[in-house]
């Protein structure tokens, strides 16, 4: 074993360590143990008998997982979550408007490419949709191949990219597709041809970007940690946008 690999194993049980010693960990370790479901020592990767109940807690992330548990229900039988127990009473709430203003709908835009990226689209504006937030991000699902982005840009923030498989419920199984995109400014080349979250720090030069195959509809977001979109582009300089127009269920446009 390299000790990289050491360093993992030792990094992972310092993780679970310390959700265990916390009363959340405690608490979902006893809610899967009355469940009686195997509780992991997910820092070996062995089977130890646990604190809570006698039970213990394996994981095996490349073997066969254990049925699922059998959910607690409501009388009504609705599922609720096994991560809690001795919950207090579900509350009544208030009919006050007190929070409205962090709430945003809407999301639904006209597709600019309906080809490629069948319409609606879903983005999220940021500051625009919901004053004092700050970030924006969009969701879209890609059909066909496209050269997206044609030359290199950077952010002055930070900006992660999902690239996903757009078919439920397996989003990372699903992916089929491949993605030529260039890091840094020396273009270094790199190839996505599975599930993958791409972080670009604040400052680094990325793109260009061709999706060049795409055997089944993918799944592509990107969120960026900024009010709104804006890049400084490799001949166009500085652009932003602030705002997008928003459509309604029936694609008629709204404010």
């Amino acid at each position: 074993m390299s000790s990289r690999d050491e360093k993992e194993i030792n990094d992972r049980r310092e993780f679970f360590q310390d959700i265990a010693a916390g009363m959340g960990g405690v608490a979902m370790v006893a809610a899967l143990a009355q469940m009686g479901v195997p509780v992991v020592n997910a820092a070996q990767g062995v089977a130890k008998p646990d604190a809570v109940g006698g039970a213990s807690l394996t994981m095996n992330p490349g073997g066969a997982q254990p049925p699922a548990p059998k959910m607690p229900t409501t009388p009504e039988g609705q599922a609720i979550s096994p991560f809690f127990v001795n919950s207090p009473k579900w509350p009544e709430g208030t009919n006050t408007h007190e929070y409205d203003h962090l709430f945003s709908t809407k999301l639904r835009e006209n597709s600019w490419i309906p080809d490629i990226v069948p319409g609606p689209q879903a983005y999220f504006r940021g500051d625009a949709d919901l004053p004092g937030v700050k970030i924006n991000m969009g969701w879209q699902i890609f059909v066909k191949p496209i050269r997206l982005e044609m030359e290199s840009h950077h952010h002055d923030h930070d900006e992660y990219q999902f690239f996903l498989g757009a078919s439920f419920p397996d989003l990372v199984g699903s992916f089929d597709a491949e993605i030529e995109t260039f890091i840094g400014p020396e273009y270094e080349r790199h190839i996505i041809n599975k599930a993958t979250v791409l972080y670009l720090p604040a400052g680094l030069e990325h793109n260009p970007c061709d999706f060049r195959r795409i055997s089944k509809p993918l799944f592509f977001s990107s969120c960026e940690l900024s009010p709104f979109f804006n890049g400084f582009y490799q001949t166009m300089g500085y652009q932003e946008m602030k705002g997008s127009n928003k459509i309604d269920l029936a694609g008629n446009p709204i404010k």
